[in-house]
């Protein structure tokens, strides 16, 4: 709910002399839960000229925005917190009702800022157990969003400019280091590398397959040059992925290249063509990857 209110000062005439007035807006955020009672609470008041001859008085700037992103999230937390806290499960040792003890604050970082969180401390008033958090998970620092939006960027450009752009655009003020955003790609690419291929409802009548090989060279003397496979794979509707690994890393690029054709709709019944140089290292991956037709030879190795 917003509302809006206005403060102009008028000359003699009756008219609002020009860049002379201003505009005030309260952003209410009004929550309904499940009993259907409805709170509501103020979140932010913003003051913008209403005068449009100045570009720069259009709409609100980015730090009203990321100020406004910030506060919205964590009244958020707020109501999601307070209604987390009226839990009161039974003690796991007499089957006693939990009473409070205290409270124990949590911070954690999401894509709109960090946020607290306050959490009970509860207390078996039989037998003096306790427990804190009501299944809160205490390990995680950040929220997935956070964490896919730094891996995606990541993914694109160096760590310390993803780390920039992620200050600059969003209020966020927490897992902003270039070390950090380096950890949590690490650790998405690690989950899903684990993770089961997605299969698309519409299995794939024909596969082109294309893979390729090709160094890194080190910049410096003595230092070690990576070998590095990469590939291409399309479907006949358009559908399209790429991969590719460090050889001799713990990525297995046979396992890689299964879970690829998996995830555009590979079945049994699939034509898979497969397009690569001579290499016979290539040729064998192919061959481990169960694309048992022969390659074709790359028309631009042949000229």
């Amino acid at each position: 709910m917003i509302g809006g209110s206005w403060s102009h000062r008028y000359d003699r005439s009756g008219m609002l002399p020009a860049g002379d007035s201003w505009m005030e807006w309260t952003l209410r955020l009004v929550g309904t839960g499940m009993d259907g009672q409805s709170r509501s609470c103020d979140v932010m008041v913003i003051s913008r000229p209403d005068d449009l001859g100045q570009i720069t008085n259009v709409g609100l700037t980015l730090a009203e925005a990321k100020q406004l992103l910030a506060q919205i999230q964590q009244k958020v937390v707020d109501g999601q917190a307070n209604h987390h806290a009226m839990v009161r499960p039974d003690c796991r040792s007499c089957g006693g009702r939990y009473h409070t003890k205290g409270w124990r604050p949590h911070r954690i970082a999401t894509l709109f800022g960090e946020v607290r969180v306050e959490l009970p401390r509860l207390a078996c008033a039989g037998c003096g157990c306790g427990e804190t958090g009501l299944n809160w998970p205490s390990h995680c620092r950040s929220t997935p969003g956070l964490d896919e939006l730094q891996a995606r960027l990541s993914a694109l450009m160096p760590y310390r400019v993803a780390a920039d752009l992620l200050q600059h655009v969003l209020p966020i003020n927490a897992g902003t280091s270039p070390e950090t955003l380096r950890s949590h790609t690490l650790q998405v690419g690690r989950r899903l590398g684990d993770a089961a291929a997605e299969k698309p409802p519409i299995a794939a009548t024909a596969i082109t397959l294309s893979l390729d090989s090709t160094f890194i060279r080190s910049c410096d003397e003595g230092e070690r040059h990576l070998e590095v496979r990469v590939g291409n794979v399309e479907t006949v509707d358009g559908g399209r992925q790429v991969f590719g690994a460090v050889t001799r890393a713990e990525t297995d690029i046979t396992a890689l290249i299964k879970r690829t054709l998996e995830t555009v709709g590979r079945t049994d019944a699939t034509e898979v063509t497969a397009f690569t140089d001579g290499c016979p290292g290539l040729r064998a991956v192919l061959a481990n990857a169960s694309v048992t037709k022969p390659p074709i030879l790359d028309w631009f190795r042949a000229t």
